[in-house]
């Protein structure tokens, strides 16, 4: 496979895909996207036509029998993801998993399995992860220029309640938190984050929800404290259907400096006694990240490296924040 282009079907036609996914793949001369599959007929064909890819269809298992076919790029709700991944996987293609890889662990753990039996390889979509300036935070760490333990306060928040001016997102955020918590969702990248920044195991969790509104299945404001067995402890705040939203924040205090992520202005800050340093970046955030990840899961394709972020990270995102839901009390009846 070593030179050629990659064959890759997408599974899954909602917004991150027809925004970020297929404008990756489509400026990407390793890639060969030769077809895209989503339930709704209407907006798999729509996609199509905006993009001027030349098959759709509303079952992926047609695609997925295609032998030329290498590799899947599954971007749908994460009840639903984990069968896809596994069928695709027996069938002899890799995958780009959108995260979460799952809402239950034991699904999880069951694409894992499948990875493993087939040999055939699994990224998780934690694109964020790729970001060089959270690099950038994970190299202050790793030299020490924080000191430790250290503290992280990550606040995010997204989806802004209106339900009459865009019903339609209102109907599927709603149904999402019918699945969980917006910490097992949006939690997702910070719990990854997390994995990479302190890389150490979870020692305990105290969480609280709050609902805004009564008729809500899941809390939508959601605060975590997180202790990791090297010491370092996590605020967590993350929010969803409110009509504004605080500012989110991301620093890290350290007995020797803080280090400050600003995603918005593309910069990350180290204040210590010794000064301050700063490093910009004035790329497209979006861009950039979808464009890594890409890249790092064709290179992983076409070589012996394993794929990172993969189904071990995928695990340990999911595992942490169902660890969160738990001390909230999520949803407690899942639809089927």
């Amino acid at each position: 496979m070593s030179g050629e282009k990659i064959r890759l079907i997408v599974v899954g036609c909602g917004d991150i895909a027809v925004s970020r996914h297929i404008p990756a793949l489509l400026a990407n001369k390793d890639v060969d996207l030769v077809a895209i599959c989503d339930t709704d007929g209407e907006r798999a064909a729509a996609a199509a036509e905006r993009y001027g890819i030349r098959a759709h269809t509303t079952d992926y298992r047609k695609l997925m029998r295609d032998g030329s076919v290498d590799a899947a790029i599954v971007a749908t709700p994460p009840w639903v993801t984990p069968d896809i991944t596994i069928d695709l996987l027996r069938a002899g293609k890799h995958v780009l998993c959108e995260k979460p890889m799952a809402i239950l662990p034991e699904k999880a753990e069951e694409v894992a399995r499948t990875e493993r039996e087939t040999g055939k390889k699994v990224q998780v979509g934690f694109t964020y992860r790729h970001d060089p300036l959270l690099e950038q935070l994970r190299d202050w760490i790793r030299e020490g220029r924080l000191g430790s333990p250290r503290y992280f306060r990550i606040g995010i928040f997204d989806e802004v309640w209106d339900p009459v001016g865009n019903p339609e997102h209102y109907r599927r955020i709603f149904k999402t938190m019918e699945y969980g918590v917006p910490s097992v969702h949006d939690g997702a990248h910070i719990a990854d984050f997390l994995h990479m920044l302190t890389d150490s195991p979870v020692k305990q969790v105290h969480a609280f929800g709050y609902k805004s509104r009564s008729e809500f299945p899941a809390s939508n404001f959601d605060t975590s404290i997180i202790d990791f067995a090297n010491g370092d402890r996590a605020r967590l705040e993350i929010g969803w259907f409110y009509p504004q939203f605080p500012a989110g924040e991301f620093e890290i205090v350290g007995p020797e400096g803080i280090a400050v992520f600003d995603r918005l202005n593309r910069s990350v800050e180290l204040r210590t006694t010794d000064g301050v340093e700063r490093v910009n970046h004035d790329d497209d955030w979006w861009d950039t990240c979808f464009r890594i990840q890409l890249d790092k899961f064709i290179v992983g394709i076409r070589s012996e490296q394993p794929l990172v972020p993969g189904t071990r990270e995928g695990i340990y995102s999911l595992t942490l924040t169902k660890q969160i839901e738990s001390a909230i009390g999520g949803p407690k009846e899942r639809p089927v």
